[in-house]
């Protein structure tokens, strides 16, 4: 089985959570299966280092919660550093923090304004790492978090991205020209009927 069939295979959809009407990727059944972890991290790590000259990136910025799960692997398989974006309350000491739009309503990002310290920045900008990009709220939160910080975004990376119209049309009005990549999209026939919460 291909990488990204196997990926795939390992989600499963489900409507009406955490709201009524929405639809949720549960993609935590691909992190029992060693060989869909690694079929992630390979995948990944190939396409960052034949997009992007590694000595011109500072860091890889990983977004909580379902982020934490593979980026810090992907991280030092590029030998590059890895920096939290985390959910409010989370971090000690002094944060700089934006807010923003969910698929179902609004919520916050905060990371610590001593992000990368000890970190080689001059010159070099950083990768965002998420597990899927909805609609584009929570991808650019981070990237406005960094920006703060006074890096550049150079990619936002994923494994998964929609290709659904009403996704698809948010993506393009959040994103404003971000390039960005993910391994798999998933689609209404690839994902086939979702389960009932």
């Amino acid at each position: 089985m291909a990488d990204k069939e196997l990926v795939l295979s390992k989600v499963k959809l489900y409507i009406h959570h955490p709201v009524p009407n929405q639809l949720f990727a549960d993609i935590f059944p691909i992190f029992r299966d060693p060989a869909a972890t690694e079929a992630i991290i390979s995948h990944l790590e190939s396409h960052i280092r034949s997009t992007h000259d590694l000595s011109k990136i500072s860091s890889i910025v990983c977004l909580e919660a379902r982020g934490f799960f593979f980026t810090p692997i992907l991280a030092s398989r590029l030998q590059l550093p890895c920096v939290p974006v985390r959910k409010p309350g989370k971090l000690p000491g002094e944060v700089v923090t934006t807010t923003y739009q969910k698929d179902y309503g609004p919520d916050r990002f905060d990371m610590k304004t001593d992000a990368f310290e000890g970190i080689e920045t001059a010159g070099k900008k950083v990768i965002l790492v998420d597990d899927l990009l909805g609609m584009g709220g929570s991808i650019m939160a981070a990237k406005e978090l960094v920006e703060q910080l006074g890096m550049e975004v150079a990619e936002a990376v994923f494994i998964f991205d929609v290709d659904v119209p009403v996704y698809n049309a948010a993506v393009e009005k959040n994103l404003k020209g971000l390039q960005r990549y993910a391994m798999v999209t998933l689609t209404e026939t690839n994902m086939g009927a979702p389960i009932e919460c």
